[in-house]
């Protein structure tokens, strides 16, 4: 079967985020003050308080409450001196309502334009609601036949995304598709689903993988080609 779907991940794949970590927002050292926080303190209570970020938000105002649950408890946590309820929810508006939060790679608007011509392109990415909006206002939306965003189908990628996926978009054959991602786990349930899959390693995190690995969207098309020889 010939290659018809090209399917991607955003995080790690299109964008990453601008800080270097997710739930660091943009301006989080404007309103948090740096002097009264360890930083290694504040990455223990993000990881701690992790499963407060569920896949249960449907619009960006319950994203918006469920960050500003989350840290609020972060920050009380590390006994942050001025903790309240505004700057956890001045955390959260950062968060939810700050499109600069994403750094899109430079090939990405060439790249999707490009295949985007010759293949039927589709996002599969574990987020919340407010990464619509980004993706709009970032204008490329247009590139893609379907966006399907986690918590907007309660599930994530591992706990049955993909089936949602397919369930959901009926002409698509995972045989002739391509999923990337850059978690391997997720790769191991794509391709659990029938999709052909490729690790993206955008900063060279991996020296092996069990999965074919790529640096960049241009490096698909030469897969491409790769999967329709077999």
């Amino acid at each position: 079967m010939s290659i018809k779907n090209i399917i991607v991940d955003n995080g790690g794949v299109l964008s990453d985020p601008k800080t270097g970590h997710w739930f660091l927002t943009p301006n989080f050292w404007n309103i948090i003050k740096l002097d009264d926080v360890s930083v290694d303190s504040l990455r223990i209570a993000m990881k701690k308080n992790i499963s407060m970020l569920t896949q249960e938000p449907k619009t960006e105002l319950e994203e918006y409450y469920m960050f500003s649950d989350f840290y609020y408890q972060i920050l009380k946590d590390i006994n942050y001196k001025d903790l309240s309820v505004d700057i956890a929810n001045a955390l959260a508006r950062d968060c939810v309502y700050n499109d600069d939060k994403y750094m899109f790679y430079d090939d990405v608007d060439i790249e999707l334009d490009r295949y985007s011509k010759k293949y039927d392109l589709y996002i599969i990415t574990d987020a919340w609601p407010s990464s619509s909006r980004v993706f709009n206002n970032r204008d490329i939306s247009k590139y893609f036949k379907n966006i399907m965003i986690s918590s907007l189908e309660s599930k994530s990628k591992v706990e049955g995304l993909f089936e949602i996926f397919l369930k959901k978009n009926t002409n698509i054959i995972p045989e002739e598709s391509i999923f990337i991602d850059d978690r391997e786990e997720n790769l191991e349930k794509a391709k659990h689903c029938g999709f052909h899959v490729l690790l993206m390693d955008r900063n060279n995190k991996y020296t092996d993988s069990e999965y074919r690995i790529i640096h960049e969207l241009s490096d698909i098309e030469k897969e491409i080609d790769n999967f329709k020889m077999k």
